[in-house]
């Protein structure tokens, strides 16, 4: 079954970022000319896709629905600068369903919430907050997707003292599959759980099995609903899980002080709008 797809998680509080969450929800800070949902936006559309649901919270839904409006183009002055009109353009070919979260706390609710709305085929699945910038991550993962099958996780190498803030993967090598295959998979590790600093950032294929499962997981650490829940039992059954190194790319944040900077300035060195 082809990927047609792309879900968004962008109903976080933004806390991180706060006071400037007050008036901006972090999913639309500036990153260039654009706001960093459109960048993911872009990196959708590149690769293919052209449905997208966005999962939003009471507040920034409607300043979301309004971005994704393509009856609402530039200002005269703008119409003719390229990457408005390549902006406007986009929008008119994607099919964007904004879905307002409900249920427990966690990011694994967001894609229980766009299921209903847009379908459990296989998807790609993002965080608001992330942006991958200097190669199409999605165009990687439905590659790597193509060959295997089966769910991909975007990975890329973190400092070792960040290694207990984020979901920790350990692979071995897949030749026949061309990309490296998940052993293990391992939230927020404590000091000396494991020995990989390789962080699932949040962009990931998801496959139907993964859904079902994620539906019957129930709530984990911290009472949350962890998306990697249901991805470690779909492992723990003997499902396979590959990973793309992010290669030719770099991950960065809009959800904390340093990240957001070092996405303004790497925006900058690349131009406006992602292909």
């Amino acid at each position: 079954m082809g990927v047609e797809t792309a879900i968004i998680a962008a109903a976080g509080a933004g806390t991180r970022m706060w006071p400037a969450t007050k008036v901006v929800p972090k999913e639309l800070f500036p990153v260039g000319r654009l706001p960093a949902i459109a960048w993911q936006l872009a990196e959708f559309h590149a690769a293919g896709i052209r449905r997208v649901a966005v999962v939003a919270n009471a507040d920034n839904k409607p300043l979301i629905e309004a971005l994704v409006d393509p009856r609402q183009g530039p200002p005269a002055s703008q119409a003719a600068v390229p990457a408005a009109r390549r902006f406007q353009a986009m929008l008119e070919e994607l099919d964007v369903t904004v879905v307002l979260q409900h249920g427990p706390y966690g990011n694994g609710t967001p894609l229980l919430n766009a299921v209903e709305a847009v379908g459990r085929g296989p998807c790609i699945y993002a965080f608001g907050d992330d942006i991958v910038l200097g190669r199409n991550c999605t165009a990687a993962l439905l590659d790597v997707h193509a060959r295997t099958g089966g769910p991909v996780l975007a990975v890329q190498p973190v400092a070792r003292e960040r290694v207990g803030a984020f979901g920790i993967v350990e692979t071995r090598p897949d030749p026949e599959a061309g990309a490296p295959r998940v052993t293990r998979l391992v939230e927020k590790p404590a000091p000396g759980e494991t020995d990989s600093n390789l962080a699932a950032f949040g962009r990931y294929l998801v496959t139907p099995e993964i859904i079902d499962i994620l539906e019957g997981v129930g709530r984990g650490k911290g009472g949350e609903v962890w998306f990697v829940d249901a991805v470690i039992r779909w492992m723990a059954g003997g499902g396979a899980v590959h990973a793309w190194p992010l290669d030719g790319a770099e991950w960065v944040t809009v959800g904390d002080a340093a990240g957001y900077a070092r996405a303004v300035a790497r925006a900058a060195e690349l131009g406006d709008v992602p292909g």
